[in-house]
């Protein structure tokens, strides 16, 4: 979501417009059809690979001398949680306030074992 300047945020209140929709489409979707109800909104629906059941993110990494005498392996996980890390930071900044500073104990405390991986894929390098 963004507020009016269009800077990302995650507060209910100051958020006026959705940024980028970046939900897990279910497979079949097509976001190009959808029902304005559940439309794909801003940068995501421009996105050529975020689609039904799919989407690419292409990651880089640049390795030392030392790090690239192999073998190596990657190991990706893509993990839910339902309540998302930065959300749950923008209440930090509510000290003395009870419930805030209650839900982010709560969160810390739980958000390890929140997270559920759902998906994942490991590739070995030579």
């Amino acid at each position: 979501m963004g507020d009016a300047s269009g800077t990302p945020t995650t507060g209910l209140l100051s958020a006026v417009r959705y940024l980028k929709d970046n939900r897990i489409l279910p497979i079949g979707f097509d976001k190009r059809t959808a029902d304005p109800d559940i439309a794909v909104l801003g940068a995501a629906y421009e996105d050529a690979d975020f689609l039904g059941g799919v989407d690419r993110t292409r990651y880089e990494i640049r390795l030392d001398a030392e790090s690239t005498s192999g073998p190596l392996t990657i190991d990706v996980g893509l993990w839910y949680q339902p309540i998302g890390y930065r959300w749950a930071r923008n209440l930090d900044s509510y000290t003395g306030a009870f419930e805030p500073e209650r839900f982010v104990r709560y969160y810390d405390e739980m958000a390890a074992a929140s997270a559920l991986r759902i998906a994942g894929g490991e590739a070995a390098i030579p």
